[in-house]
């Protein structure tokens, strides 16, 4: 056995190849496959002609043998083992024997003629080249026999370079072959001998020769095909055995495999699992983070949304209290204005009211009414309002000596405040009102937002209570005379206030006392749209005078309209059932039920005769008062911030006036004291600790209460 080695080599032509790997490798023994022995007369193959290019190409040096499925078809010795040259398959030369060739070629011929085949069952060489061939060119190769050139199956072929040297003759060749050869002569060549000698010294007949040839080309035969036989059992029982071990050895592979893919197998049902299991965990965890973002995020929106409103809730409360405190501060401040030694008002110099008003600076003018202009200053760290008169002709003087007479004496919550006057240049001193008049509010002049209804409802009485006020002063009635919403002030907390009360009467004393309707005859005066139509004929003015001014305001309040051909609109749209036509809608969804009854008081209001008209105080106050508490916001209503202790944040009872400026509730303040000495609301050093009581504060806040007026719950 053989041990061999697969080498794989590319090239384009495959002759070239092998000789370019023989000599690369100095290979000497080559021997190259071939297929089975063509039959006769037939084109050589593809696969012949190949091995044949092949053994032609191999180097010189290089022995080629030529094998197929029967056994060695040729070969092609190297110049080492050749001494010359070689030519053909064999060589032909001039040989004596030629009886020898004769007898070999007859017995051939017979041989075929009795098998019908050629020798040993191999396709038999051209009787030409075997009648040529020449047996001491035969007998010249070590190893070779007859039986083997007879059949074919050790034919000496060599290349155009190679050549077998001939011997010179058959006998001698065969002797010397035998002779130089450490071999024993075999049975078939002593027989050959035998045959030939026999042939060339004797005249024996044919047959004997015929059947020596016979019987030794049979015997060689016979056992050619058993060595065969052998050799390709063998064979096969060597493939076979590789082929049990590669099949047992593809087996355990293929058992391992499978082993191996049910393992994998498992293991990937098992990793599968897990990563399912992760993945299911993975989403659980996905979903609870998605539920807790969705959750953050409410949360986040939700405490954003509370953060607006408690910062919201914050800035108003901060500006509540800061508008609170500037209230407090400016109530107070005017206050201390009115308490200077027994005077009913403060004197201030023509120095201080110039200086007030820059100068009377254009910028700071308010505006300008009939019997002066007004304009906005500032007096002792508060801001004011003043009033400087024309001329000093006699009516201007009157007008200032009238108002200056009743502001001076009287105090109401809705009646503009009087802190001083300036008696020698005709000056008037107010507290400021920051919302302006109530009629710029309507018309919404300078772009000013409108009045809520709500709030239309509350003005409305609190002008009818501070004209019932006036009505009920004593000794003697007051009438305004002028009252439009002109002449009705603003504070910042929309709170309504009546003012310029310069064409205000008072009525007899002695006619007071009587349960009739009270008229004085005076000069006309006020505006044309408000006044009296009884007062315009007559001259007479009496307090429902002033009613009808305010049924005429109300009317404004509702629809924010001119008082020109007012009261008739306004009727068609009560009898037609249509009040909403007419009602200001920027004012906001008003109540329909009590704006038809706000409408028709005011209309009552404005009846031609004195004596048709509601009596204020008993019919119109009271149905304002109820109509304000039945449109009032809960939440919404309060107090005066000038009414509320600083100290206890409460309505006071017992108001004192502290060296400060500020008002206190006495007790308060006296148990402040004992600790202290610095002001509650500037935390500033007090010059001294006496208390004076604010009756001023005082009356008013039992107006208010009087009024309907209800303290903040704790």
């Amino acid at each position: 056995q053989v041990e061999a080695q697969v080498l794989l080599v590319e090239g384009n032509d495959v002759a070239d190849t092998i000789s370019s790997l023989v000599s690369q490798y100095k290979i000497q023994i080559l021997v190259v496959g071939n297929s089975s022995s063509m039959i006769p007369f037939t084109r050589m193959s593809s696969v012949t002609r190949t091995s044949s290019k092949i053994c032609k190409s191999v180097p010189s040096f290089c022995t080629a043998y030529v094998v197929s499925k029967d056994g060695l078809s040729s070969v092609y010795a190297s110049e080492s083992e050749s001494g010359l040259p070689s030519g053909s398959l064999v060589p032909k030369g001039n040989s004596e024997s030629s009886e020898t060739e004769e007898f070999i070629d007859s017995s051939i011929s017979d041989l075929d003629d009795s098998s019908g085949r050629g020798l040993s069952g191999f396709p038999s060489l051209p009787r030409s080249n075997l009648a040529s061939e020449n047996l001491e060119s035969i007998s010249s190769v070590e190893g070779f026999n007859l039986y083997d050139y007879l059949t074919g199956n050790a034919s000496v072929y060599a290349n155009k370079d190679r050549r077998i040297t001939p011997c010179t003759g058959a006998q001698s060749s065969i002797s010397s072959q035998f002779q130089g050869s450490d071999k024993v002569p075999t049975k078939e060549s002593s027989l050959l001998g035998f045959m030939l000698s026999d042939k060339k010294g004797s005249d024996k007949v044919p047959t004997k020769q015929n059947s020596l040839l016979e019987l030794m080309l049979s015997e060689k035969k016979v056992s050619g095909n058993k060595d065969d036989i052998s050799t390709e059992l063998e064979k096969l029982k060597l493939e076979l055995g590789h082929i049990q071990g590669a099949y047992k050895l593809v087996q355990d592979e293929s058992v391992d495999a499978s082993h191996q893919v049910n393992e994998l197998a498992a293991r990937r049902m098992e990793v599968e699992a897990q990563l399912s299991e992760i993945q299911a965990r993975v989403d659980k965890a996905n979903d609870d983070v998605q539920e807790q973002m969705a959750q953050r995020l409410l949360a986040e929106e939700a405490a954003t949304q509370l953060k607006d409103l408690v910062r919201a809730e914050v800035m108003q409360k901060n500006r509540l209290l800061a508008k609170a405190s500037k209230d407090a501060d400016r109530k107070a401040r005017l206050e201390k204005l009115l308490v200077l030694q027994g005077d009913s008002y403060s004197t201030f110099t023509w120095e201080e009211i110039d200086n007030a008003t820059a100068s009377f600076s254009e910028s700071l003018k308010i505006g300008t009414g009939s019997n002066g202009t007004v304009y906005k200053g500032h007096l002792n760290h508060l801001d004011v309002a003043i009033k400087v008169l024309h001329s000093n002709d006699s009516t201007s003087t009157k007008h200032f000596n009238q108002e200056l007479e009743v502001l001076s004496r009287i105090r109401h919550p809705h009646l503009l405040m009087l802190l001083g006057a300036c008696p020698d240049k005709g000056c008037l001193v107010y507290e400021y009102m920051e919302n302006g008049s109530l009629a710029d509010r309507l018309q919404r002049r300078k772009g000013t937002p409108a009045i809520p209804w709500v709030d239309r409802f509350r003005i409305a009485w609190e002008i009818a209570s501070a004209l019932v006020f006036l009505h009920s002063t004593k000794p003697s009635p007051i009438i305004h005379r002028d009252l439009k919403p002109e002449n009705v002030l603003l504070d910042s907390n929309l709170v309504s206030k009546i003012g310029d009360v310069g064409l205000s009467t008072l009525m007899p004393q002695k006619e007071t006392l009587s349960n009739r309707t009270v008229y004085k005859r005076t000069g006309l005066a006020g505006t044309l749209f408000y006044l009296d139509p009884e007062y315009q004929r007559s001259g007479q003015v009496s307090v429902k005078s002033d009613t009808y001014a305010l049924g005429m305001v109300i009317l404004e309040l509702l629809t924010a309209k001119s008082p020109i051909g007012l009261p008739e609109l306004v009727e068609r749209a009560v009898e037609d059932g249509q009040i909403t036509d007419v009602l200001d809608k920027s004012a906001g969804d008003w109540p329909v039920k009590e704006a038809h009854e706000l409408a028709q008081l005011g209309l009552k209001c404005l009846e031609m005769r004195s004596k048709d008209r509601p009596d204020l105080k008993s019919v119109v106050a009271v149905d304002l008062e109820r109509l304000k508490h039945s449109t009032a916001v809960p939440g919404l209503a309060g107090p005066p911030s000038h009414f509320m202790c600083p100290i206890l944040k409460k309505v006071m009872k017992n108001p004192c006036l502290a060296a400060d400026g500020y008002s206190y509730e006495h007790d308060a303040i006296v148990m402040w004291l004992c600790d202290q000495n610095t002001s509650p609301v500037t935390k500033a050093q007090l010059r001294d600790k006496k208390l004076v009581p604010n009756l001023s504060l005082m009356s008013a806040i039992a107006s208010w209460m009087a009024q309907g007026g209800r303290p903040l719950m704790e």
